[in-house]
């Protein structure tokens, strides 16, 4: 069963390996940029991102490997490919290479190396999700919320929309929502601006309206019955 871990404890866990992502690459939290995830889970965490064909119908976003295993998959046309995977593999649909899916590109990587996070920090309690496959934690786009996927979207969430990264995006970007309305309208200059941010920081719309929610800069309840509700499109 997945450890207990609170919101504040996984913004905690987040902050150290951003702190090492800055480092690493010489950026200092005076003049902040944003995390991109794939460079964090190679260059920081040692994991090998890869792109591939994981299902035919885009129900599974990526996959997280911890022991050496194989995987098959049925392509549209009937096709199998069948391949294998090493401990430390990061697998992304290759559905997601396209620019419109940057957002969700971005949190799913970012949502695999927080499964490995977790599992570095709690051996004991990580490694085995309740959606998996031998030793492989795949990802569900329409999958059942559990507390482990529930953990891993809040750190990637935490990894990719720091709280101190929001706040310098939102002065970057002049954002002034005093009565915390936003109209989701081209006529709204504030949707436009968030737009941007969203776009900066190669996230969703979803998911910076989220986080501006938890914040208590937009007006409305933030978003946790289902922790997919952070990565989805279009909205």
């Amino acid at each position: 069963m997945a450890k207990y871990l609170s919101r504040t404890d996984l913004s905690h866990i987040a902050g150290r390996y951003i702190e090492q992502y800055y480092n690493f690459f010489g950026i200092s939290k005076d003049a902040p940029e944003p995390i991109d995830p794939e460079r964090l889970a190679s260059s920081v965490l040692g994991l090998n991102v890869k792109m591939l064909p994981l299902c035919s119908d885009g129900s599974v976003l990526g996959l997280t490997v911890f022991q050496k295993c194989g995987f098959t998959v049925t392509l549209g046309d009937g096709t199998k490919l069948v391949e294998v995977f090493m401990p430390k593999d990061v697998v992304i649909d290759s559905a997601l290479a396209a620019d419109s899916c940057t957002g969700c590109r971005n949190f799913t990587i970012a949502h695999e190396a927080a499964h490995h996070i977790l599992a570095d920090q709690f051996p004991n309690d990580y490694g085995k999700a309740v959606k998996c496959r031998g030793h492989i934690a795949y990802r569900e786009r329409n999958g059942q919320p559990s507390w482990e996927e529930w953990q891993a979207n809040t750190l990637a969430a935490e990894l990719l929309m720091p709280t101190f990264l929001v706040n310098a995006e939102i002065k970057r970007a002049a954002l002034c929502l005093p009565n915390g309305i936003l109209y989701k309208s081209a006529s709204d200059p504030n949707y436009e601006k968030i737009l941007e941010m969203a776009a900066r920081m190669g996230v969703s719309w979803s998911a910076i309206r989220i986080r501006l929610q938890q914040m208590q800069i937009i007006n409305g309840k933030p978003i946790h019955c289902h922790p997919l509700d952070v990565i989805r499109f279009g909205e």
